[in-house]
């Protein structure tokens, strides 16, 4: 493949000094860095938003990313769980909580994060989800 420049408007240069110093630290070019954090992007996109996400003290946790329309049970949390240990939420569509959840349900979700759109949720858990939750979309109670 021919070398070519390619510009990138707008491009942090922070961060790309931060690149290229754990580039050269590496033995690397800071191309090889880019185009492998291109290619994780481009895979990520097309096989779906799910992945594995650290939460706050560093623990791998899987995130199940909803842009959609979803219904969850209180056996597919649990089943969920099984496969994936606790698990995280983050919701841009329209999700709903069975009535069939409850506390032990909830305890397998580390937390639920609303960006936009709704959840609705069991009106006796709801005091449960807000403490659970970031709420940037809707959070309603059913």
């Amino acid at each position: 493949m021919p070398r070519k420049t390619v510009s990138i408007r707008g491009l942090d240069l922070e961060l790309y000094h931060e690149v290229f110093s754990m580039a050269k630290r590496d033995g690397k070019r800071v191309s090889d860095v880019v185009n492998s954090a291109l290619k994780v992007y481009v895979e990520n996109a097309y096989n779906g938003q799910n992945s594995y996400g650290s939460d706050e003290a560093g623990l791998e946790r899987f995130v199940l990313r909803n842009d959609g329309d979803v219904n969850l049970s209180k056996q597919d949390v649990i089943g969920l769980e099984r496969e994936v240990g606790v698990f995280s939420i983050e919701n841009s569509g329209h999700m709903v909580f069975d009535k069939d959840i409850d506390r032990d349900a909830l305890k397998h979700i580390e937390r639920i994060i609303i960006h936009s759109g709704t959840v609705e949720v069991p009106r006796n858990l709801y005091p449960h989800f807000i403490l659970k939750s970031e709420i940037h979309g809707k959070l309603e109670k059913y």
